[in-house]
């Protein structure tokens, strides 16, 4: 079964990460299934648009998908989980129609980073967010770069450097695109925020939207080329790193 559901009602596209034995982590397949789905939906003016889910009710997704491919070193291993969230991304910030995340439980990394591209995030009151690189032992500008687009320079500061998890009434009260919601009118909000994007004008909506998606894809863009750059030769390093973390806890 693939690792990410993709199902059609109300004319709305649902997406939804179906690896619950795995942590729900992204996979490759998530990202490529998650591209084409957006694809389409950019395709057929008669949907209104896609919600972000995970079939799992207690973790959405604890990041990028750790396992090392086969016939790949650790340095290779390292952009390919890279290249795993910032397609997944970039895929959202240049989609021109509206996407939704839906969430409760917890997410972590990467996850909550395409949550930050999406529309908005409808989440139950007791979901929560973190991004816990700096506590694994590496850096992430790209993770910085997204954040602090989406939000606010401080609220990135405190989030990267302190790898705090948040709840969704903190993230939306520090102007995170969050409305938090009590877990039984979770389906509910989802699809009322969504309709509300969709009741809007379509090429007013994809102009404005492209127009504020601008800054944050240039923003992503400088940050993997800053990555590239200064990790140069040391993402064997990176990778260990990772494995060493995930290996104590």
């Amino acid at each position: 079964m693939t690792d990410l559901i993709i199902t059609e009602s109300e004319s709305i596209l649902w997406l939804s990460i179906n690896r619950a034995a795995k942590a729900s982590s992204i996979s490759r397949d998530v990202t490529d299934t998650y591209i084409t789905a957006l694809e389409t939906l950019e395709k057929r003016p008669d949907l209104k648009g896609a919600v972000w889910k995970s079939e799992s009710e207690t973790l959405f997704s604890g990041g990028v998908d750790l396992k090392q491919p086969d016939g790949m070193n650790a340095q290779q291993t390292s952009e390919h989980r890279t290249a795993i969230i910032t397609d997944l991304v970039m895929a959202t910030l240049h989609c021109t129609r509206p996407v939704v995340t839906m969430t409760q439980g917890r997410m972590i990394g990467g996850a909550f980073l395409n949550a930050l591209a999406c529309d908005r995030i409808i989440a139950a009151q007791d979901a929560s967010f973190q991004l816990p690189e700096v506590k694994i032992g590496i850096g992430s500008p790209i993770a910085a770069a997204i954040v602090e687009t989406a939000t606010n320079p401080g609220l990135a500061y405190d989030l990267l450097l302190s790898a705090r998890e948040i709840s969704a009434d903190r993230l939306e009260a520090l102007g995170g695109p969050c409305t938090p919601v009590s877990k039984d009118d979770l389906i509910e909000k989802a699809i009322e925020a969504l309709n509300l994007y969709a009741s809007m004008p379509s090429q007013a909506f994809a102009y404005m939207k492209t127009w504020f998606q601008k800054p944050r894809i240039a923003a992503l863009e400088n940050a993997i080329r800053f990555t590239a750059e200064t990790r140069k030769g040391q993402n064997s390093e990176v990778t260990e790193t990772v494995e060493k973390f995930f290996a104590k806890s």
